[in-house]
């Protein structure tokens, strides 16, 4: 729907030649159109004149607006077309301006052209755009929902089922008792569950990417057993045992005293959770740190392999007692902190 302000009057044809030149009535109500560009609701404007050259010239100024709210705004400020005219008022003929404000009526074809622009996102865009927008939703929340989940596991995962079941009945009640509801309660409520699923997602994916440490002393990362190359921070088999700072832990335990099964090889893996240098040295029964009891492949006195063990680094001992007894184990590098005993028997 169009608004228009149309502007009639009359100027003697012998004034027409002067009224074009610059400073003119028609000059002024053209260049009035660089100024209408930049006014809210405006759409078009057309300056039109009869083609008689004697007598009295018809002259006709359509202005046209989206709205008549941007109409009256215009009709009531100034410069407007109405006042540009008035100031030329002496060369008009008296008493033939007319000031009319019209609204525009459509024809059926142009209201079917108009119809058509108007629908084309309801019947071209919108059937594609709704149902793969709703399964793009979908499927993001079941990827969301099964992650959290899983990361939760248990009785925790059946009671956030449960308590999202009763949050989606109830808001669906609440908005089925009111189907009037203003939008913002229904873009408050998507906006709440987005979010929250967004942080839920990216919590599950951190705490999936981290390792989790069992309770019995091994490693588990990412859901895959120990049983890699040392050399890439993974175990090679056997026993984990935990370098602190400063302190060894094995089983939940610190200071432990470990059973070791007589004429048997064991490998420990050790692992330096700790923010300082750690190894494990084991003593022979004269309590001398007898580096025969201990594999490493080099001379060193310290019976890790290697030697000496940085942050959040992996390493092996291999041992094998030949004698049943207690055999004690330190920390070279903190010898008074951090001890341990291997109960051979």
């Amino acid at each position: 729907m169009e608004y228009i302000q149309t502007i009639l009057f009359q100027i003697p044809a012998t004034q027409l030649e002067q009224a074009s030149e610059s400073g003119g009535l028609l000059a002024d109500l053209d260049g009035h159109r660089q100024h209408l560009q930049g006014v809210g609701g405006f759409r078009d404007i057309r300056i039109t004149r009869s083609i008689n050259n004697e007598g009295n010239v018809l002259v006709v100024v359509e202005t046209r607006w989206a709205d008549d709210t941007s109409l009256v705004r215009y009709e009531t400020q100034e410069p407007n077309a109405a006042a540009i005219v008035r100031s030329h008022e002496g060369i008009l003929v008296r008493d033939s301006l007319q000031v009319l404000d019209m609204e525009a009526l459509r024809t059926e074809a142009s209201f079917k052209q108009a119809e058509d622009a108007e629908s084309a996102r309801e019947r071209v865009i919108l059937p594609i755009a709704i149902p793969l927008g709703i399964l793009a939703f979908a499927l993001l929340a079941i990827y969301g929902l099964s992650r959290i989940y899983l990361e939760i596991g248990g009785n925790g995962a059946v009671a956030l089922a449960a308590g999202l079941a009763i949050a989606v009945l109830l808001f669906a009640f609440y908005f089925a008792a009111n189907p009037r509801a203003p939008g913002w309660q229904i873009v408050g409520v998507l906006s709440i569950f987005a979010l929250a699923l967004a942080g839920g997602t990216a919590w599950a994916l951190i705490e999936e990417d981290e390792p989790h440490v069992e309770e019995n002393g091994g490693e588990q990362a990412n859901g895959d057993a120990t049983g890699s190359d040392a050399t890439d921070g993974a175990a090679t088999g056997g026993t984990l045992i935990i370098l602190g700072d400063n302190f060894f832990e094995y089983d939940g335990e610190r200071e432990p005293a470990i059973s070791v099964t007589l004429g048997e090889e064991v490998t420990f893996d050790l692992e330096n959770q700790g923010d300082s240098t750690h190894n494990m040295q084991v003593n022979g029964t004269d309590d001398t740190y007898d580096i025969a009891l201990c594999e490493t492949g080099d001379d060193s006195t310290a019976c890790s392999d290697p030697d000496v063990i940085g942050d959040s680094t992996m390493a092996t001992l291999t041992v094998q007692f030949d004698e049943a007894g207690i055999y004690n184990f330190r920390c070279d590098f903190h010898p008074t902190e951090m001890m341990g005993t291997l109960v051979v028997e």
